[in-house]
């Protein structure tokens, strides 16, 4: 996978982003663990084949399976820290992030996943972060993969993209694919649960788009989708605030809470005197 520096591109369409019902956050975790766990169930069943033949698998493609396996249990365990900590109620903590080692950790485990049956493409500037949790970045991107894969099944030559870059209002991440867009032409209603971007008759069920809303709300950002001017295709767009602006409203918040306690205690020193004589 190549990384190039890129500027960011104009919108294609417009944009619009969507709320829904809230699923349980356990809802949205076992369906992204259980995609983890088809990459090493899959990977698993074959390697077993190719010991029940007469020739041994391709040492190569043993290593391969070996670390797709590594890679989606890792994942698939770190999800499982993370959901125990949010049920203990300690909140995510969002830190600086490489995007293009985000991105790169992601479209690995997207690869073993669907067997290299497609190549990603990755564009963007390599030293670009964004202030975001690993674990929630990388279901997101995963979850976009995912659900840009199955939207382009049937086609011959399908085509995935991961590219990010930065505006005056923060960075941005986009998966773009060439299926057969989003049905509304924009995102609207398809993070509601059970809802599919490929229409009543699609196979995409809806859930992987509202966990990427969700992760996105914790980030303070927004997920927003449109479909591509040129060709056929969607467009599926993370938007991050600045670290700055994250910065600036934690001081204010804190500015806030100081001055509410000096009140509190110039409140006190002014009724002890009173109450003692």
């Amino acid at each position: 996978m190549k990384v190039v520096n890129t500027t960011p591109p104009n919108s294609d369409s417009n944009v619009s982003s969507s709320q829904s019902t809230e699923p349980a956050e356990a809802t949205l975790a076992t369906h992204d663990i259980k995609n983890l766990l088809g990459t090493v169930i899959g990977h698993a069943d074959l390697q077993l084949l190719y010991l029940a033949g007469e020739q041994p698998a391709p040492i190569h493609q043993l290593e391969t399976s070996l670390e797709s396996i590594r890679l989606s249990a890792s994942h698939a365990i770190t999800l499982c820290e993370e959901m125990l900590a949010l049920a203990d109620g300690r909140p995510p903590v969002l830190v600086p992030l490489s995007i293009n080692e985000a991105v790169c950790e992601a479209a690995e485990i997207f690869s073993a996943r669907v067997a290299f049956a497609i190549e990603v493409e990755i564009e963007g500037n390599g030293a670009l972060e964004v202030n975001a949790n690993r674990t929630d970045l990388q279901r997101a991107l995963l979850n976009l993969m995912w659900n840009a894969f199955e939207a382009m099944d049937g086609r011959d030559d399908p085509h995935l993209m991961i590219r990010w870059g930065e505006t005056s209002d923060g960075p941005w991440i986009e998966v773009v694919d060439n299926g057969p867009g989003l049905p509304e032409g924009h995102l609207s209603d398809l993070t509601e649960p059970f809802k599919s971007s490929k229409g009543d008759e699609g196979k995409v069920r809806g859930l992987g788009l509202h966990s990427v809303a969700r992760v996105m709300r914790r980030c303070n950002g927004r997920l927003l989708g449109f479909n591509r001017k040129s060709g056929t295709g969607a467009i599926l767009r993370m938007e991050f605030v600045l670290a700055r602006e994250i910065a600036l409203e934690y001081c204010a918040r804190n500015s806030r809470d100081a001055a509410d306690k000096n009140s509190q205690q110039d409140g006190i020193y002014t009724r002890n005197p009173t109450a003692t004589g």
